[in-house]
């Protein structure tokens, strides 16, 4: 038993009274209580302890991320945040289109939008780029390379998936996203953007759609009809091409002289063949140089395009012998007059056999500049996807252009010009006329009443010959006579 004071016992009685002290205050009710809700709190927030201040945070990398997206690669992050099903591989197939200009000239193969699957009716997107569609630029509907015949025909909703089409296919992309409400309306799009770019040489046509139905933003895979790695080489092939023929432009040609040359370049350097390979594309005639419709009208497009002329790819089908087939041809601007153009049936080789085409001369100019009525005599019918303008003018007629029209059938003007072709030596003879009937009189005076008959036997003469062969093509829709020697 202490009898003094102990200063140092004392102060350690005050400690542990002090630490009893701290013991009950940390244990109190309202204590406890404060730390179970603590506990509870960090519970539901999965934190470690921080309660929901990290959400601030959390919040700032995300801005920061967005705010430098253009500085780093983070659009597979904010496609995620955006649609994150997207990027499975368990999406919904919607459907595969194809290219509406399947214009091979082969009977029952018609342009049509192909569903992929029969539960759906949905046609196929394209698009843009593989960032957020959301944030994708809007390219400027003035820009030259939105003036085709298609988009100006399309309704606002229509062009802003066109354009966005347009950048993904001109970056030569097989996957990227587009934003498109109406998924019916892609397919429709994608055929009318291809008709109105000859140039996407490595698209044919198809392509498939993945989303979910009610959602814009869909992911769009587009099939190629060549690598891509090969793609650069090849549009070096086709760009050599047609500098040939800017070539044989004088510096001041019209558009109608650039529209007759580049008939005649298409019709010289390429070959009618329907087993042509790449035969929907610039590949088969600008490259291989044998095509068929498709390949024809894509070239005249495509060298037009170049020299600054208007020119719309048309399909549609014909009546060729009771039979209806597929086919392709332009619509043409001519200092501000729309007329119509098919190189195709101005080639000799598709026209008539190989064996009978070597009789005939290298260029039929009978489809060069015609009238939507003369398109229907001959049997053109424009696809309904389509709204053509009406052609009236015979302004650009070939015939009426080089004098060899004729309003109505003039037996001396028509001698006339039989003998001058006869005593100069010229292989050919063409007329057309205004009418039908005075077609047939033409004809009946040529053939029948023996005109022509009397100016070959001067020839003849002339030449010491006792027989002369000669190729009569006439032509009931267009009332033309074509006379070869």
């Amino acid at each position: 038993m202490r009898d003094r004071y102990d200063k140092d016992y004392e102060e350690e009685l005050y400690r542990e009274f002090d630490g009893h002290r701290e013991i009950y205050e940390q244990n109190t009710p309202v204590t406890v209580r404060r730390r179970r809700k603590r506990r509870r709190r960090r519970k539901r927030s999965g934190c470690l302890g921080c309660g929901t201040s990290c959400i601030i945070p959390f919040l700032l990398c995300v801005a920061l991320l967005i705010g430098f997206r253009d500085r780093y690669p983070v659009s597979l992050l904010i496609g995620f945040f955006d649609n994150p099903i997207l990027s499975t591989a368990d999406d919904t197939l919607l459907a595969i289109t194809e290219s509406l200009g399947d214009a091979s000239s082969i009977p029952e193969e018609g342009a049509s939008s192909v569903p992929a699957q029969e539960e759906t009716s949905v046609p196929a997107e394209v698009v843009q780029d593989d960032s957020d569609a959301s944030s994708a630029v809007k390219p400027d509907a003035s820009e030259e390379k939105y003036t085709g015949f298609c988009y100006q025909s399309m309704s606002q909703e229509q062009r802003l998936i066109y354009e966005q089409l347009y950048e993904g296919i001109a970056a030569r992309k097989q996957e990227f996203h587009i934003n498109a409400n109406d998924a019916e309306a892609v397919g429709t799009v994608l055929n009318g953007l291809l008709a109105d770019n000859p140039g996407f040489f490595w698209m044919d046509g198809a392509a498939s759609i993945y989303g979910l139905e009610g959602r814009s933003r869909k992911k769009i895979t587009l099939e190629f009809n060549c690598e891509p790695e090969e793609i650069e080489h090849l549009a070096d092939l086709i760009e050599g091409e047609a500098d040939k023929y800017l070539q044989e432009l004088a510096p001041d040609a019209s558009d109608y002289d650039k529209v007759k040359t580049a008939y005649e370049f298409v019709i010289s350097n390429v070959s009618y063949n329907i087993d042509a390979p790449q035969g929907q594309n610039l590949q088969s005639s600008m490259i291989n140089h044998i095509s068929v419709c498709a390949g024809y009208s894509k070239e005249l497009q495509y060298l037009l395009q170049k020299a600054g002329v208007k020119c719309a790819y048309i399909t549609g089908t014909v009546i060729r012998d009771d039979v209806v087939e597929s086919h392709a041809w332009n619509l043409v601007e001519i200092d501000g007059t729309n007329t119509f153009v098919d190189t195709t049936w101005g080639d000799p080789s598709y026209v008539m056999s190989s064996e009978a085409a070597r009789e005939l001369p290298d260029i039929s100019y009978n489809y060069l500049c015609l009238t939507s009525e003369e398109m229907d005599r001959t049997g053109h019918v424009a696809s309904e996807n389509y709204v053509l303008p009406e052609c009236t003018s015979y302004e650009y007629d070939y015939y009426i252009r080089s004098g060899r029209y004729y309003e109505y059938c003039d037996t001396d003007v028509i001698r006339m010009q039989l003998r001058n072709a006869v005593d100069n030596n010229i292989p050919d003879v063409h007329m057309k006329f205004a009418t039908l009937e005075d077609y047939f009189s033409a004809q009946s005076v040529i053939f029948d009443e023996g005109m022509l008959s009397e100016e070959l036997q001067n020839r003849m003469k002339w030449d010491g010959l006792t027989t002369i062969t000669y190729f009569p093509l006439t032509n009931d829709d267009l009332y033309t006579i074509e006379i070869l020697w």
